[in-house]
């Protein structure tokens, strides 16, 4: 009810080592969805448990042979003295029944409920949670070895080795990489919801006082859905009064990628959601840190986007490129304040698979300008005494804004250019100067003939224009912020002091 994702891929998953996989829904399961459905157990599930009856009553009636339900008839049956009166006891003996009908089957428990897999590991019975088996399958996809298959005859497997081979590792690649993708997307939908939810909330009570719980769109719980729609409705009312009128479209993006990906998932829509994600927080984050919520929202959605990376290099396969295996980068990147912007990766990569390596340098780039404007909105706010910025001074943080502004501008430049319809060569060198200026390349070296060679890809290019445009957002914020702040640093004589500094 709670991964109906994840359900739908682990039904078309092919296992590394197995035959197949069957999915087995116990009798006493069915009959709490069907109670949930009508409400009587939690009135806040109804919406989550009529799609979960809707797929297992389609798998039924369809024959899908990768669903199975255990039938009235088993579990009416005595086994072990389990008592019937407890529901977890039932399930444990739908577990124990297969594994003595199909004893040459393995038979695995997948629950979130703790204390029950303590009771089916102590039976024999090898429990784990939804995240748990995400990460055994997606291991058994990336370390696919086609000498244990154990339901292959042996002299089968010597005949049929090379094409086993290959096509094991496709399909295995595929299903780990649809794992892993539902994986993200069920964590973005956490991690963004209690961020939005934290917004919505504190906007609401701003606008509309004790009534906003009347006037709200939807009540809670909520889906991430559910909060997208909410902004989208109180936009004109609420949001749109406080934030720009465009970061609207990134909303409707979000809702839009969001209703796909839980159909389906793929590479190009996780992508634009955590993208959108980013985009939203940092828009927010201007406003307000919303009591310390934002910038763990933050953080969370950052490692995501880590992660999706690592998954690409990975699992996905590129004709254009030769994939290999992405080395931790060492990113080290000394606070605006400091009067020193360095960003660079230890690792080096041979040619020439070196795009993604040049392009995660310029995401840690867009990464590192966030996280120092972040502080710098925060100490430079009307409520900077009760931030957790990381910046001492509201003089460091109005000399920190100026170098940012700086270095923004400059970015946003040489991306310009490079966007630029018949742009060529020559067009990238007003980004690479950039890279040089500030040592990006210090301990990487690439050329800005590599650059070019990444940017052009059209991958990379589409990526170059989204963060074009978020630049352009971030760059008018700090513009507000300078203007807001402008006047009492002019008469604490810092703006003169800033004649004589320059990136």
């Amino acid at each position: 009810m709670n991964h109906l994702k994840f359900v739908r891929i682990l039904k078309t998953t092919e296992v590394p080592g197995f035959d197949k996989l069957v999915l087995i829904i116990p009798w006493v399961v069915m009959q709490e969805l069907d109670r949930m459905k009508e409400g009587k157990l939690l009135k806040r599930a109804q919406h989550k448990a009529i799609p979960a009856v809707h797929f297992i009553n389609d798998s039924l009636k369809n024959q899908d042979r990768k669903l199975w339900g255990q039938s009235i008839q088993l579990a009416s049956q005595k086994h072990y003295g389990l008592s019937d009166e407890n529901n977890d006891d039932r399930v444990l003996k739908c577990c124990l029944q297969h594994q003595e009908l199909f004893p040459c089957s393995f038979v695995i428990l997948c629950t979130d409920d703790r204390n029950l897999r303590n009771k089916g590991l102590i039976s024999g019975v090898k429990s784990l949670s939804k995240e748990e088996l995400s990460a055994e399958l997606l291991h058994l996809s990336l370390n696919t070895d086609v000498c244990h298959q154990p339901c292959i005859p042996k002299q089968q497997l010597k005949a049929e080795t090379t094409p086993l081979k290959e096509s094991y590792k496709e399909e295995s690649t595929n299903s780990g990489l649809s794992i892993l993708l539902e994986s993200i997307v069920s964590d973005l939908e956490k991690s963004l919801g209690t961020g939005l939810s934290s917004i919505l909330e504190t906007e609401m009570k701003i606008a509309f006082g004790n009534l906003w719980m009347e006037i709200l769109y939807l009540k809670p719980p909520w889906t991430l859905l559910h909060l997208l729609q909410c902004f989208k409705k109180h936009w004109l009312a609420v949001f749109g009064l406080v934030m720009e009128k465009n970061l609207l479209l990134t909303i409707e993006s979000l809702y839009k990628n969001l209703r796909k990906a839980n159909k389906a998932v793929d590479f190009t829509t996780v992508k634009f959601l955590l993208q959108d994600s980013r985009s939203l927080l940092h828009a927010f984050s201007t406003r307000s840190n919303y009591d310390g919520i934002l910038p763990q929202t933050f953080a969370q959605v950052n490692n995501l986007l880590q992660t999706f990376a690592e998954v690409k290099t990975k699992l996905k396969p590129n004709s254009s490129e030769n994939t290999v295996t992405k080395k931790q980068e060492g990113t080290s990147l000394k606070n605006s304040h400091n009067q020193e912007i360095t960003v660079f990766s230890s690792s080096h990569l041979p040619q020439p698979s070196r795009h993604q390596e040049i392009w995660s340098i310029l995401e840690s780039v867009w990464i590192t300008i966030y996280q120092n404007s972040t502080d710098v909105f925060q100490r430079l706010g009307s409520n900077s005494a009760l931030t957790t910025s990381n910046i001492a001074s509201f003089e460091e943080a109005f000399i920190c804004l100026q170098k940012l502004m700086a270095a923004v501008r400059d970015i946003l430049e040489g991306i310009q250019r490079i966007l630029a319809p018949n742009s060529n060569y020559q067009d990238v060198e007003t980004l690479y100067n950039f890279l040089i200026k500030y040592e990006v390349n210090k301990n990487v070296k690439f050329t800005a003939q590599e650059i070019y060679d990444c940017v052009s890809q059209t991958e990379y290019r589409e990526k170059l224009t989204i963060g074009c445009r978020q630049l352009v957002e971030m760059e008018y914020t700090m513009q507000q912020c300078n203007a807001s702040v402008y006047m009492e640093a002019k008469n604490r004589g810092w703006c003169e002091d800033m004649l004589n500094y320059r990136i």
